[in-house]
């Protein structure tokens, strides 16, 4: 074929190859004349050929290659049994199969191994060439990750032969070498005996051996496979160090050789280091220490990239980190070295060493070495940094130090470490006179132990940075602004120094043109200063921030936009149309992408606004809160989720447009996201419902027509499976909307109340506020046995309420609202669910009466009221524990005693009393103390006198502890419940004799004040009361008489007697029959007095004679002695 007629073909044939439909018909083609058995050896071979170039020519044409059905067979044929030029191009061909991982292991499966090791061993180096190169790809997979591979080769003993093959007396091609020394690179391993094979086929010297290789590639590959031994096999340490392996390697490492080469002979190193003391002996008497430290910073002096590069670096300085004793004392002696007179190396390149072991120390956490003191190094480098020094010692110093302050783990024992940082990076960029400054400052804040405000030269410091914010680099700006950020953070004095320095408008002026980052830190500053003073804040407003800030809203990154929306919420306190106007283009518009931020602005601005204009359509405001309401329907959840906790913050801020926006419209959409999955969606939609249900004046707290039926039963969905907080905020909403009767109805059959258990067991104390105002409204509207249909239900309740009150400010009305329900449930007997009273929970757990005792002691009076209602009913249960309680704090008494003397309810002023009754049983002389030191004891005197002489109550009969059984009168009577009189005008005037008589007993001063009060008068009125009111007794021959009263004293009296009198009723009047008289002392000592006794009569005209027949019975109750 002449050369005039293959040119034009070879154009043909290119052309035919740019058509994919051409290419995969002239692939079919070629492989079918493969096939063909009566195609010659030279056909093949140049086929062969034309698919090889197809093959390097088409990355497309390869897969076309290797899913031809007949290929790979054809091709391992070839191998086996073509010329030496078909199998050249096959194995060539194979090779780029082989780069594509999917046919890399198709070649692999179809038994291109053995013809290949069969041809490594040709005579032609062209042919052990291709044979080594199409092994090194087959094997790219190594063995660790290719399980099946793994089998293969050492099934068809690739390692031997491949040893074998380094091993040959035959003169090696240095292609070769690599390709061969690559392969065993690639299936480098500890597993499957790798290294016995090695050490069996004499790898060790060979390996050594092909250090001194004129291969680049043999010297990388032989350097990484000694590393690996040096790690697998110990016993091979001295071998290498007696081979004279460190000098090669040490010499490989050194600026005359590959990247590839030194970056292996590093690895190597490194890992002979790590073995054993002689190892790194033999490293430092071969003078490696400084040849390690230049390769540490070769990469930086040679301008390296790359996978070598960064290994080269990292090997090294582990090697030197082995040799010193781990990173630690690395970074020691590093510094050490930098200030020693006789230098080992150049002192840049120790420095710059050094600023790479800082950089790279505790990237691992792993290998962390324990606590290491980064000032002594921190001191040494800042000694050393000096102005108009050497540029180059003085760079390496200032990224040894940029290395320190950046280390995450180094910088957290130095102080100010983030302005040092910044420091040393306007150093870095400064001109002479700004470095000189800047040099001085840190050595001040380092040295001279001062603040960065002092340390930076104060107002001095802050004109210098406001005079870079202008005609420096970005770079430069950057750290500016970030040093000014630090300042106006930690110095107040700063803030007033930035803006009379003339810096606001600089900094304005960077939100519009900065970078990225300048942007975010000159946001940060004027957030600083808008929220330090309102005079500063005015003065950033008029430099047009606002404008600038609603710029950066939409063109910033994520933390430009955080930081301009906290800008805008402190700048803007005025809802002006333009600032809405803009906000509204922003939030309908396509950019920015995300709403968030532009959603917490214009929230913000519409809290400012007027009444009139949220409410009236059409106005900007309005629009501005409508749009609020449509982003609640958007497709981003985030959206959703920051749109509902703004309308929530909107409608708490501004309950007085909560009633104008109550309506479907508003309500509806945020009903719907309750529903949804993701759980801060549906809490603060739950947030918005809560605030716009919350009663008002103009909207009765009854009535929520905007609820429809089932729309409550998401929230107590989300009140039951949904965290704590989520439950929390879900009870808040549902707190206000169980004031109508409907909605409370419908929550109960959904099981509200175990919602309202959870958050009263695991929730916060404004959680607990809100589930008690929550039971108070289901109470209100439904019969306890209704709400709480268990006694356990009912007693853990009553537990967590009390316990809540720890936690509340007993001066709010939260704490009311808390007593509130703990008194309605206190009032209550058993009923149809519950078998005993709810109030009894408090007297099975006599710690739970502390917080009671506290609110008593310590509260407002609405607060002691509540605490008194509530205790007075346990003393007949728990007298001594509330006794003991009520003494311990010494503020008790006297509020019982003022309780007494100034509350307008008489059931507490007589519960009160009942109290400190309780509290004088036990503790008599301490009580008495407290009410004489607390200057009440004499107006509690004539209080009780009074309170015997206006109570309406006409027996004797008195209870101090409230009777089992007894219930306050509620409008839902429950069937087996009993209507009872109430307490107060029952127990008023006998028990506070009793109190009385305690008190007398104390002190004869004591007695002489009752007197004084008119108490013996008021006592005389109403014994004269009690025996004139006669009891009559039916027409009988024996007729029976039984009465029972309360005659209180602390001992048996001696010489108290009981007149009985006995009167005839008829139509004129009452005749009296006679009187019998009882020792009372005889009745207590002897417990039960009976007899038949005459009734004696000084008038007796008939002279007949009557007797009656008495028994008395003693009872002692409640440690009290009564009658």
């Amino acid at each position: 074929m002449s050369a005039s007629t293959s040119q034009p073909r070879e154009a043909n044939w290119r052309m035919e190859m740019q058509d994919p439909d051409s290419t995969m018909a002239t692939v079919a083609h070629f492989v079918e004349q493969l096939h063909v058995n009566m195609s010659s050896p030279h056909e093949r071979e140049l086929i062969t050929a034309r698919l090889l170039g197809i093959a390097k020519a088409r990355k497309d044409a390869r897969k076309l290659i290797g899913s031809h059905t007949q290929a790979m067979p054809l091709f391992i044929s070839i191998l086996r049994s073509g010329t030496s030029m078909a199998k050249v191009n096959v194995a060539q061909t194979l090779s780029v199969l082989c780069k594509d991982e999917d046919l890399r292991l198709k070649v692999l499966l179809n038994g291109c191994i053995p013809p290949l090791l069969g041809l490594l061993k040709s005579g032609s180096v062209e042919a052990r060439k291709a044979a080594a190169e199409a092994i090194y790809e087959v094997s790219s997979g190594g063995l660790s990750h290719d399980h099946v591979g793994m089998k293969i080769f050492i099934a068809e003993g690739v390692l031997p032969n491949l040893w074998d093959e380094l091993n040959s007396k035959n003169e090696q091609d240095t292609a070769v070498e690599g390709f061969v020394t690559g392969a065993l690179r690639n299936l480098c391993g500890d597993r499957e005996g790798y290294w016995g094979a090695t050490l069996e086929a004499g790898g060790v010297n060979i390996i050594l051996g092909l250090l001194s290789s004129d291969s680049t590639a043999a010297q990388s590959n032989a350097a990484y496979l000694l590393a690996r031994l040096l790690l697998t096999f110990d016993d091979a340490t001295t071998k290498v160090i007696e081979s004279g392996a460190v000098n090669v390697l040490l010499q490989l490492i050194g600026p005359d050789n590959h990247i590839s080469v030194r970056a292996s002979s590093a690895e190597a190193l490194d890992a002979l280091s790590s073995k054993s003391t002689k190892a790194k002996r033999s490293i430092v008497d071969a003078d490696g220490i400084p040849v390690l430290i230049g390769a540490v910073v070769a990469p930086s002096k040679e301008c390296m990239k790359g996978e070598f590069g960064q290994n080269l670096q990292s090997h090294s300085t582990q090697a030197l980190a082995n040799i010193c004793g781990g990173m630690s004392a690395l970074i020691t002696y590093l510094g050490e070295l930098s200030q020693s007179p006789r230098l080992t190396a150049p002192v840049g390149d120790i420095i710059g060493a050094l600023a790479y072991t800082l950089m790279i120390y505790g990237a691992n956490p792993g290998l962390l070495e324990g606590p290491f003191n980064a000032t002594e190094i921190e001191d040494i480098l800042v000694m050393l940094l000096k102005p108009r020094d050497n540029k180059l010692v003085q760079e390496r110093l200032l990224e040894s130090l940029a290395s320190l302050y950046g280390n995450t783990y180094l910088c957290k024992s130095l102080n100010h470490s983030e302005a040092k940082k910044v420091l040393v990076g306007l150093i870095t960029l400064g001109t002479t006179d700004v470095q000189e400054y800047f040099i001085l400052s840190l050595t001040s804040l380092c040295c001279d132990k001062v603040g960065i405000w002092e340390a930076i030269g104060k107002r001095e410091g802050v004109q210098l940075l406001i005079s870079l914010l202008g005609l420096s680099s970005e770079q430069h700006q950057e750290y500016a602004v970030q040093f000014m950020s630090i300042l106006a953070d930690q110095v107040d004095e700063s803030k007033w120094a930035i803006t009379a320095a003339g810096g606001i408008p600089p900094l304005v002026q960077l939100l519009e043109i900065g970078s990225q980052k300048a942007k975010e830190h000159a946001s940060h500053v004027l957030l600083n200063l808008s929220s330090h003073s309102e005079d500063i804040r005015a003065c950033v407003e008029s430099a047009g921030a606002v404008s600038s800030f609603l710029w950066l809203l939409k063109s910033a990154g994520p933390k430009g936009q955080e930081s301009s929306s906290l800008a805008l919420t402190k700048l803007v306190h005025t809802a002006d149309s333009a600032t809405i106007n803009q906000l509204l283009v922003l939030l309908l518009g396509e950019s920015p992408s995300s709403k968030v931020h532009i959603i917490k602005v214009l929230g913000h601005v519409l809290t400012k606004a007027s009444k009139t204009d949220l409410v009236q359509k059409g106005a900007l405001a309005n629009k501005g809160l409508l749009s609020l309401v449509q982003a609640l329907n958007a497709s981003s959840e985030e959206t959703q989720a920051n749109a509902a906790s703004v309308l929530a913050d909107l409608f708490t801020i501004r309950q007085d447009i909560c009633d104008f926006f109550s309506t479907d419209e508003i309500v509806h959409p945020c009903m719907k996201l309750l529903t949804s999955k993701t759980p801060g969606i549906a809490t603060q939609s739950a947030r918005a419902l809560g605030a716009l249900s919350r009663p008002t004046k103009a909207k009765p707290k009854d009535k929520m027509p905007y609820i429809s039926e089932g729309d409550i039963k998401p929230l107590i969905k989300l009140a039951n499976t949904f965290s704590i907080e989520a439950a929390e905020t879900a009870i808040a909403a549902l707190a206000n909307l169980l004031a109508d009767p409907q909605i409370a109805l419908e929550a109960l059959q959904e099981d509200v109340v175990s919602a309202l258990t959870r958050v009263l067991g695991e929730g916060t104390v404004e959680g607990k506020k809100n589930a008690s105002v929550a039971l108070r409204q289901l109470l209100t509207h439904f019969p306890l046995g209704d709400v709480l249909v268990s006694n356990a239900q009912c007693r853990f309740i009553v537990l967590a309420l009390v316990e809540s009150l720890n936690a509340m400010d007993i001066d709010g009305v939260d704490a009311v609202d808390c007593l509130e329900v703990i008194a309605l449930l206190a009032r209550t007997k058993q009923g149809v669910n519950l078998t005993y009273p709810p109030y009894s929970a408090l007297a099975e757990v006599p710690s739970s009466l502390e917080p009671l005792v506290k609110c008593l002691a310590e509260g407002p009076a609405l607060v002691q009221d509540k605490a008194v209602e509530i205790l007075s009913r346990l003393c007949g249960d728990q007298p001594v524990v509330l006794g003991d309680l009520i003494v311990a704090r010494s503020k008790s008494i006297g509020a019982l005693a003022n309780i007494i003397m100034k509350s307008s309810s008489l059931e507490v002023r007589v519960g009160g009393t009942a109290l400190l009754i309780c509290a004088l049983k036990e503790h008599k002389k301490k009580s008495m103390n407290a009410l004489e030191e607390s200057g009440y004891l004499k107006p509690l005197i004539f209080a009780l006198v009074d309170m015997m002489r206006n109570s309406s109550c006409c027996c004797l009969e008195i209870e101090v502890r409230t009777p089992r059984g007894f219930m306050e009168r509620t409008l839902f009577p429950e069937g087996d419940e009993l209507e009872v009189p109430d307490p107060a005008t029952v127990l008023g005037s006998t028990v506070a004799l009793w109190l009385l008589s305690i008190i007398s007993s104390f002190h004869d001063k004591n007695r002489l004040i009752v007197m004084e009060a008119g108490g013996v008068e008021v006592l005389s009125d109403k014994l004269g009361s009690y025996t004139s009111n006669s009891q009559v007794v039916s027409h009988s021959t024996s007729p029976e008489w039984k009465e029972a009263f309360t005659w209180a004293f602390d001992a048996p009296p001696k010489g108290q007697k009981l007149y009985i009198q006995c009167k005839s009723k008829n139509t004129f009047g009452k005749a009296s029959l006679g009187r019998v008289t009882i020792q009372i002392d005889k009745v207590v000592s002897e417990g039960v007095y009976s007899g038949l006794f005459s009734l004696n009569h000084d008038g007796n005209k008939d002279g007949s004679s009557r007797t009656l027949e008495i028994e008395i019975t003693w009872s002692n109750r409640i440690s009290n002695e009564s009658m």
